[in-house]
């Protein structure tokens, strides 16, 4: 599984990616505003490494990964990027920018390109008879002067960077003859400030100590272990990171470097990059993310899925062919990718994001990596093995990785059903081919049922087939809660400009009991043709900078106070779920007077938050490849009943006496659907609709209506979902057995008795 992504390398074994001479033309242009002055520099380098860190020299660094945990250790310097790059042949020579800096005050700062001759092995030398200039109008005379330095990259004067491709690649370890895996790898390698010895009248600059390059950035190793209990392929990752991936360093930082700062390195300040003497060595070192409109970029988009959302790159890496894995085992390769540190910034709120000051800002670290994956196996006998897998979880993390150190991702692969799979792909009673036929999905094939009509259903076994169910409402919060279901629809996509979260009860199959779970809601996104598409993150565990996490508490964004409750009025005293196991995300859209929901599982290994994916690219194809696509499911919008109210002329304006009554909303056919559950409405719950004591509306026997899952309610909840919008009644709404001599509408029925669709579950889930 070899291809690189793109790639950058440090000094003291840097590698090129394919075009990597161009990145080393052999010019000493400067930004250095003018003649200034020429000098000559004797200098060497050698690269370094420790347990933790790399320690190559070259224009791609070197790698060679060790057998048994697959740690890259630096080699030398080589010709190109990938597993086919050689180490450089002694004498050739390769670009190092170095910055000096006195500590007179009144001196400018040099950046400049010089080239340096590489030894094999890991040595550099910038010898006396290469020479550069010096900005115009330093005086080496004029305090005491430091130099730092960074190898590899692409200078670009202009606008004072050194630019870096990065570096994603996939290897084995060993080949079939038992001999170690080399790779070049284009990354940076920086050396931090070192005092000169100067001459100003001779014109030259030296060292009297050899500087060690360090590696900058991070090399992270995926290794995949199959644990979802049936086999699978892969053959790419997505990576979704706060860290940079494809970057360059500001050398105009350099310029507001403190003369105080300036201090000769020593070499035991090397040996931990976690120190704090080591991070001080390499402050002036401002790596940032390159523009969006950058070549580089511009190129990864149109290529390979590169795209940046929410502070966070996104990047697809495809490998040449498949790499196969059965259930229990793990990968003989490694997924090697380079990242330089950069953290979210995550702003809390008191009790809306964005509004007011934040309460508390964090700044957080987030690594994704999800395998473009297919199963091996299919079902058989009571093993159901799901068709579409593509873009699982492989690891997430939220750790900061530490400039300097490489790290293992441990990448443990699991799978549970997510609630979409229990859903019968069919509304209506029928056979087990009814119910599982995908086809002729619309309202006109929709079939609607008094509740009596459900009753007399239930108990028949040609129309509820074994193993199927008649679900009550907690498993269907499993989709969707009380209220602020899928809320990024609100008002055409306007109420909201990040997620909604509450808590809510839920179920699923095979579960011993009803959990708490936390359910969070997208803001509204278009896509490309600007239709208007909603995501949701279910059953997670609850979020910690939560206060309060009762049933029904709904949270607008960050925020640490809820905005509001809605309360299903039931399951308050359940307990909380607390692992992420069954964690997935849905994705809806309307289309052709249906809702078409598409899920993923996410499981525990996933890191990031609704807003972080959020857009269309978390859910685009590879490029290349073909998938199997999504599990998905339709629901036709068949419409529903909607409530009125007729006041009593005979009473003042003032008096809201008068007859509330029921009717099917005509209008609502192709924009919205409810369907019934078994369970009836408690007291408790949140409802658009209350009777004077609280509680749903009863109907004319004194009874409580049956609570229905409502999609896109479009009256009163300005199409939020849930179960907070209406209900369905079993008999003759309260009051609706007779019309009120002074209501005169032709959408009054008497002795209305309500009908609506049914979809029923699975107790095991579908393939697909």
């Amino acid at each position: 599984m070899k291809k690189l992504l793109y790639s950058c390398i440090a000094f003291c074994t840097l590698v090129l990616a394919g075009c990597a001479d161009q990145d080393v033309a052999e010019t000493n242009a400067t930004n250095n505003d003018g003649p200034g002055v020429k000098v000559s520099m004797t200098m060497e380098g050698e690269m370094q490494s420790d347990a933790a860190a790399a320690t190559p020299n070259s224009r791609a660094i070197g790698y060679e990964v060790k057998d048994n945990d697959g740690f890259p250790t630096a080699k030398g310097l080589y010709n190109g990027v990938g597993a086919s790059a050689q180490e450089l042949a002694t004498g050739t020579k390769v670009p190092v920018v170095l910055i000096f800096k006195s500590d007179n005050a009144s001196q400018p700062v040099t950046k400049v390109k010089t080239m340096w001759t590489y030894t094999q092995g890991g040595k550099l030398t910038l010898e006396p008879s290469e020479t550069f200039e010096m900005k115009n109008g330093t005086n080496l005379s004029q305090g005491t002067w430091y130099v730092c330095g960074i190898l590899g990259g692409d200078l670009d004067n202009t606008n004072s960077n050194v630019k870096f491709d990065g570096f994603v690649e996939g290897y084995t370890p060993k080949d079939n003859s038992g001999n170690k895996t080399t790779f070049g790898a284009d990354i940076p390698y920086i050396f931090g400030w070192r005092k000169l010895e100067t001459n100003q009248a001779k014109k030259t600059i030296k060292t009297n100590h050899a500087v060690k390059f360090k590696q900058f950035g991070s090399i992270v190793r995926l290794k995949v272990t199959n644990n979802t209990g049936f086999g699978f392929k892969y053959d790419g990752v997505r990576i979704i990171t706060s860290n940079i991936l494809v970057g360059q360093f500001d050398l105009s930082a350099f310029d507001n470097v403190a003369t105080s700062d300036l201090a000769d390195t020593q070499d035991g300040v090397l040996n931990d990059a976690t120190s704090n003497d080591y991070k001080k060595v390499f402050k002036a070192f401002n790596f940032t993310q390159r523009a969006t409109t950058d070549a580089k970029i511009t190129s990864l988009a149109s290529t390979n899925n590169f795209s940046m959302h929410n502070d966070l790159s996104y990047y697809d890496y495809k490998f040449n062919d498949f790499v196969t894995l059965a259930n229990s085992s793990s990968a003989t390769g490694y997924v090697y990718v380079w990242m330089a540190p950069k953290q979210q910034t995550v702003k809390i709120y008191n009790k809306q994001e964005g509004v007011g000051s934040p309460v508390e800002t964090k700044q957080i670290s987030k690594t994704q990596f999800m395998l473009m994956a297919i199963p091996t196996e299919t079902s058989a006998g009571n093993k159901v093995v799901p068709t579409s897998i593509n873009m699982i979880p492989a690891y997430g993390t939220r750790a900061d990785y530490v400039s300097g150190r490489n790290y293992p991702a441990k990448g443990s692969v699991v799978y549970n059903f997510p609630p979409l799979s229990y859903i019968a792909k069919h509304s209506n009673f029928g056979t087990e081919a009814e119910l599982s036929n995908a086809a002729t999905q619309d309202a006109a094939h929709t079939e609607t049922y008094s509740y009596s009509e459900i009753e007399s259903n239930v108990n028949n076994s040609a129309k509820v087939p074994a193993g199927y169910t008649f679900a009550h409402h907690e498993y269907w919060r499993s989709i969707l809660p009380q209220f602020y279901g899928f809320s990024g629809f609100r008002n055409n996509g306007t109420t909201y400009n990040c997620s909604m979260g509450i808590v809510s009860p839920a179920r699923l199959p095979g579960w011993n009991e009803t959990k708490l779970v936390f359910q969070s809601y997208s803001k509204g996104v278009r896509d490309s043709q600007g239709n208007l598409i909603a995501y949701m993150i279910g059953l997670s565990k609850q979020p910690d900078y939560i206060s309060n996490t009762g049933e029904g508490q709904a949270y607008q964004g960050y925020a640490k106070n809820p905005l509001t409750r809605a309360s299903s009025g039931a399951f308050e005293s359940a307990p909380w779920i607390d692992k992420n196991d069954y964690r997935y995300v849905m994705r809806w859209e309307d289309k052709n007077g249906n809702a078409i929901l598409k899920q993923r599982y996410l499981g525990p290994r996933f890191v990031l938050d609704m807003d972080d994916i959020a857009n269309e690219d978390f859910w685009a194809a590879p490029i290349t490849g073909t998938y199997p696509n999504d599990v998905e499911r339709i629901v036709p919008y068949t419409g529903i009943y909607d409530v009125a109210s007729t006041k009593d002329p005979s009473k003042p304006a003032s008096s809201n006496e008068g007859q509330t009554w029921w009717y099917f909303n005509i209008n609502t056919v192709g924009k919205c659907a409810q369907y019934w559950t078994p369970d009836d409405a408690p007291v408790g719950g949140r409802y658009a609709t209350q009777a004077p004591s609280g509680g749903a509306m009863q109907d004319n026997a004194h009874q409580a209506p049956k609570l229905s899952v409502t999609f896109r309610y479009s009256v009163v909840a300005d199409d939020v979902s849930g179960f907070f919008n209406c209900y369905l009644y079993t008999r003759t709404p309260l009051e609706q057995d007779h019309k009120k001599s002074y209501v005169n509408d032709s959408r009054f029925v008497e002795g209305l008795i309500m009908k609506a669709p049914v979809r029923l579950w699975k107790e095991t889930p579908y393939a697909d």
